[in-house]
């Protein structure tokens, strides 16, 4: 297992001891997810976080009828159903590989474990968290106060190449616009372009 791409990126927001780093090292296991794959369905409880070296994922809600996209993580982030996983209660979030990936994961037990064994990795996870609140707050600020088209190139600009990797149905899904609005979005887009 080639922990070391993971252990540089946690490295660069928290010097980390070697007893911390030998520690991670034996609680976190890589995994390549498919296309397609599931790591978690609605009303399953949350078991892991997860660290994404490489692929695209899509995190949503189901009301048994229909998908409502409700976030996306791409490579160097963090992800998981943050209620459920945190809570360890079962939730209402689920999980899918929009593009096949190489993935490192850690379970709720060994989280709590580093943490209450280690001050440096309890400091990394009050970083790691506070990193994820303030974007899910620059997002929360940019998408009450932004149009569809404004909000499409922040799309855009976080998540590189999306509309190659996530259906147009998922992207307005998440964007709270219908496929066609999206579609007229951004022919309207590309004819600015010209």
């Amino acid at each position: 297992m080639d922990v070391k791409f993971f252990i540089d990126y946690l490295q660069s927001r928290v010097v980390l001891d070697q007893e911390c780093v030998e520690a991670i090292s034996a609680r976190i296991k890589q995994l390549t997810i498919i296309k397609g794959s599931n790591l978690l369905y609605p009303g399953d409880l949350c078991k892991h976080l997860y660290f994404i070296k490489t692929g695209f994922f899509r995190v949503y809600t189901s009301d048994g009828f229909e998908d409502k996209t409700i976030d996306f993580a791409t490579d160097n982030q963090f992800m998981t159903a943050i209620d459920s996983f945190f809570k360890q209660q079962v939730g209402h979030e689920g999980i899918v590989c929009e593009e096949t990936a190489i993935v490192w994961r850690i379970s709720y037990h060994d989280w709590l474990a580093l943490q209450d064994l280690s001050p440096c990795f309890l400091h990394l996870s009050n970083k790691i968290l506070q990193e994820h609140l303030i974007r899910v707050n620059h997002e929360k600020n940019i998408y009450r106060i932004s149009n569809a088209s404004q909000k499409y190139r922040y799309l855009g600009e976080q998540y590189p190449g999306i509309a190659n990797v996530v259906s147009q149905k998922h992207i307005a899904n998440y964007l709270g616009i219908t496929g066609p609005t999206l579609s007229n979005l951004l022919k309207e887009m590309f004819r600015k372009q010209k």
